[in-house]
């Protein structure tokens, strides 16, 4: 089990069952046909290590299991969540900020933990940073409903040093007064030019067959002058079926306004969900704003996985680029031998999603890169450009440790004339020193220096931030 349908099935039954669900299920049952390895092409370097089990059994204050995309603010520091521990177990904030000049340790602040109760707890993948240094983020439980919420985190106000967490919207999900608006928000926020914030929740919306729901869009607008309050609106609500179900992954928006996202399930294709039922392969949609005196969205789903070598199981936020090409990555297909431990379901792919040509409507899919096992499994993030690559990491894969501790790779474009993309390994992960089970997204600063997080491992087994020059 993953830690999305980790997620998902937490929604019926709320409880957090096992704490290294993904180091259990998100790197399961690689094939045994493997390639032989690549080395390392970057140099890792980590940053720190999470503490499960600190000596004297005292509660780990910092947390642990690191998840999702770190925010960067220009000083350097980098700001994440831990899924769980703190003083309660229900996850912390954290910051860690560059060494002084001359020094070479990074220093790891906690900004705030989680009770469980009306805060929420179990913080979601990836946080925005806004122009003052506050911080936007989501749990996944938690809140008055139980549900999620949505949240900023202030900086110290002056003569202070706490920061201070504000709830700026409790999910609903009650059928029997007819409040739908969205259930565990498993993905982190976007931001528009005006403040304006943008997420998905996992379940909630339109009931499905278990009465969870299917997921919704929603938006947050910041309070009107003289008012205090932020105002949700829900955008979309996801129908399954050939609809698309689940969305767990952060949004994209482009300068006019419209977002893309994808569903983990629905749409077509033979993919199941943890309960074995038949549930689609996911999609990759648009919404797009109302008109001139409209109020309703309008979505169009551009693709929808088979499952095969197209891939399956979206997973990560989406990389637009200027021409408006799409890039991504699936879970599960593609041309790999990894099994779920019953059939071979491939180790996921990287795609990009080209827009349609003149006069023309459907969006062509193209997988740049499909994972073979040595080179990488089972992605659970998209891929950020730079310098004309992209670069990513697989949870899954790669010769550290077991084989199976994930990977942070790079994608470079076709020479001339050409048309295949080239992968390079940058680094492969050892579960006892590096980490195991990279998530999110990478960061990068000005010099090319990519930034991550391991779920797990580690010296310490709490997980690790670290660094990679390619």
């Amino acid at each position: 089990m993953t830690r999305v349908d980790f997620a998902v099935r937490a929604l019926t039954n709320r409880h957090h069952l096992c704490r290294l669900f993904r180091q259990v299920g998100c790197a399961l049952f690689l094939g045994l046909f493997w390639l032989t390895p690549a080395a390392n092409a970057g140099t890792e370097t980590t940053l720190y290590e999470f503490v499960i089990d600190p000596p004297g059994g005292s509660p780990q204050q910092t947390g642990f299991s690191p998840d999702g995309t770190l925010a960067r603010d220009p000083a350097g520091a980098l700001y994440g969540a831990n899924l769980l521990g703190g003083t309660y177990n229900d996850g912390t904030l954290f910051k860690l900020s560059p060494p002084p000049s001359g020094q070479t340790d990074w220093t790891l602040s906690v900004l705030h933990t989680f009770t469980g109760w009306t805060d929420g707890n179990w913080p979601s993948a990836g946080l925005v940073l806004d122009a003052s240094g506050a911080l936007y983020g989501t749990t996944q439980f938690g809140g008055v409903n139980s549900n999620g919420v949505v949240f900023k985190l202030s900086p110290p106000a002056a003569d202070t040093d706490a920061w201070q967490e504000t709830v700026l919207h409790d999910f609903t999900y009650d059928f029997a007064y007819g409040d739908h608006d969205g259930a565990g928000p498993a993905a982190g926020l976007i931001m528009d030019g005006s403040g304006a914030l943008y997420g998905t929740t996992a379940g909630g919306g339109t009931p499905d067959r278990s009465g969870n729901g299917f997921g919704t869009v929603f938006k947050l607008s910041p309070p009107a002058a003289g008012m205090s309050q932020w105002q949700e609106t829900v955008l979309y609500r996801f129908a399954g079926g050939s609809d698309g179900r689940t969305p767990v992954s952060a949004l994209q928006i482009d300068a006019a306004g419209r977002l893309y996202g994808t569903t983990l399930y629905g749409g077509k294709g033979p993919c199941t969900d943890w309960e074995g039922f038949v549930v689609g392969c996911g999609t990759l949609f648009v919404l797009t704003p109302p008109g001139a005196g409209q109020t309703t969205w309008t979505k169009t789903i551009l693709y929808a996985f088979s499952g095969g070598s197209d891939g399956g199981a979206p997973r990560g936020q989406l990389l637009r680029d200027f021409s408006g090409t799409l890039f991504g990555t699936t879970y599960q297909g593609g041309s790999g031998p990894c099994t779920d431990g019953w059939s071979v379901i491939g180790c996921g792919t990287v795609f990009m999603l080209t827009p349609p040509a003149s006069g023309q409507t459907d969006w062509t899919e193209t997988v740049i890169h499909s994972f073979e096992g040595s080179d990488g499994a089972f992605p659970q993030g998209g891929v950020i450009m730079s310098g004309g690559a992209l670069y990513g990491m697989a949870s899954g894969g790669g010769q550290g440790g077991t084989g199976n501790d994930g990977v942070v790779f790079r994608l470079t474009p076709p020479a001339s004339a050409q048309t295949s993309w080239t992968e390079t390994v940058l680094h492969n992960f050892a579960i006892s020193t590096s980490g195991q089970t990279p998530v999110g997204e990478l960061a990068v600063d000005s010099t090319g220096r990519l930034f991550g997080v391991a779920y797990g491992g580690g010296a310490s087994s709490g997980g690790t931030i670290f660094a990679i020059t390619p």
